[in-house]
């Protein structure tokens, strides 16, 4: 093979275009290009690899079949497309973000296109980052955060979600911004919010936002994170960035900064509190003891202003399937709500809000190793109204689902009984059924008795145990 000259000028100027392209912050970038030159072959065939492809694609050349073909996107990762006469090389250059590549394929008896594809990646960790957060959690109400969460408890969509707490600070946001209640971003908010998509609208833009930050009092779309839930707006950076003009003026109009320095000795002790509340060490030493998956950091992130609506998203670099480093973020509440039970002790409080993040943090265990079992878990979960009530199957619809729920929190009673002693393990686990029973899952007192036995006194592992656990909960009536 060959590369011809003409072809490798063509190569540098797509490039030197799409890393051009790279730079530009948009709202919706396009990314789909047209190669500017021919690929051209004497032979009727063209080939196709990358470095996480298992065989090479071969493609007969004709105009009744485009050939099309993606990977996964990541740092250093290419595509490489070849006939007998000509070569290229395409690497992912838009990264982190999506990148379409239409390439015309000739020969002398036919035409062909072949579009090659990179997935974008959600994230983007520089190496610094890396090497400060390997082996580490970090715990924040990021400035850029909690400017979303203010915007969102002034909208309706607070009030539509159950995320409007009443306490001191809510009623200084409610004074401070009471002037921009009317604002054109409420408005929006407001309206999007009157439908089902309430909570697409309300995850989207909370957890968006983290992809930005202030610079000189500009939102800038510059942190490690590209694109956190996918919602509505069908672009990276969801609700968040589709607004981000409007949340720029509200942010301008109202002062926003001015608030969030005047309060940053509030955040800060919150901060701390929540650092004493959750042992994430310890549960992460458990869980990985108990599974083979890995994480390499975790975050934690929350504001004063979220009643509940917990969520986590995974992050990583390189290959998914093979990650070189992958990191957990999660959502959560403020310790205030705990804090206001006087009569509970602090051993308790710090149990009570470890399950907040522990059964957030074992999705990413327990999630991987169901899809290993999904066959026994339908079976077993077949009569899904025994297992959930019908408002729990509206956010938990599938066996798989629904399972998962059952165990993540009747895991956490397992490691509370491990490393609680048995008084203050009884009164968080009595607590923690309550609440699964609350929530629409009527059988999971007789679960987490039929998993507790099944652990006690065990020699292998959770994971190792999986099959055997699905099985012996035919026994539950």
């Amino acid at each position: 093979m060959t590369i011809k000259v003409k072809t490798m000028k063509y190569i540098l100027f797509l490039l030197f275009f799409l890393i051009c392209l790279s730079q530009i912050r948009s709202q919706n970038l396009e990314s789909e290009m047209i190669f500017p030159d021919t690929l051209r072959s004497i032979k009727d065939s063209f080939y196709v690899m990358s470095p996480q492809f298992d065989k090479i694609y071969s493609q007969l050349i004709t105009k009744e079949d485009t050939f099309n073909l993606g990977t996964a996107g990541y740092k250093g990762v290419y595509m490489k497309i070849w006939t007998d006469i000509d070569t290229i090389i395409i690497p992912h250059v838009n990264y982190p973000l999506d990148q379409l590549l239409k390439i015309p394929v000739v020969s002398p008896r036919d035409t062909s296109m072949c579009i090659l594809r990179f997935q974008g990646n959600s994230s983007n960790f520089n190496d610094k980052y890396l090497s400060l957060a390997k082996g580490k959690y970090k715990i924040e109400i990021p400035e850029v955060y909690e400017l979303a969460n203010i915007i969102l408890y002034l909208s309706q969509c607070s009030n539509g979600t159950g995320n409007y707490p009443s306490s001191e600070y809510a009623n200084r946001v409610k004074i401070f911004f009471n002037a921009y209640k009317d604002h054109r971003l409420i408005q929006v908010l407001n309206n999007n919010c009157k439908s089902d998509k309430i909570w697409n609208t309300y995850y989207g833009f909370r957890e968006n936002s983290i992809c930005f930050q202030f610079e000189n009092g500009l939102l800038q779309y510059n942190t490690p994170y590209k694109h956190v839930y996918w919602d509505q707006s069908q672009i990276n950076g969801g609700q968040f960035r589709n607004l981000l003009y409007l949340v720029q003026d509200f942010a301008d109009r109202s002062n926003f900064q001015k608030f969030y320095s005047e309060n940053i000795n509030y955040y800060t002790k919150l901060v701390q509190r929540q650092y004493q509340l959750l042992p994430i060490e310890k549960i992460w030493k458990w869980l990985e003891n108990e599974f083979p998956q890995k994480m390499q950091s975790y975050k934690i992130l929350f504001s004063p202003l979220i009643s509940g609506s917990h969520s986590t998203q995974k992050f990583y670099t390189g290959f998914w399937g093979e990650p070189e480093f992958v990191e957990n973020v999660m959502f959560i509440n403020s310790p205030e709500g705990i804090d206001l039970k006087n009569e509970l002790s602090e051993i308790i409080k710090e149990g009570l809000i470890s399950g907040i993040v522990f059964t957030e943090i074992d999705h990413n265990y327990v999630n991987p190793t169901s899809s290993e079992n999904i066959v026994s878990i339908k079976e077993l979960l077949k009569e899904k109204n025994f297992w959930a009530i019908a408002e729990a199957q509206k956010n938990y619809s599938s066996e798989y689902a629904i399972f998962n729920e059952y165990m993540t929190h009747s895991l956490f009673c397992i490691y509370v009984k491990e490393n609680y002693k048995l008084s203050d393990a009884n009164d968080i686990i009595k607590e923690r059924v309550k609440l699964m029973v609350k929530r629409g899952f009527p059988k999971f007192d007789e679960f987490n008795k039929v998993l507790s036995n099944i652990l006690k006194n065990r020699t292998k592992t959770v994971y190792e145990l999986y099959p055997e656990i699905i099985n012996q909960m035919q026994s539950i009536k």
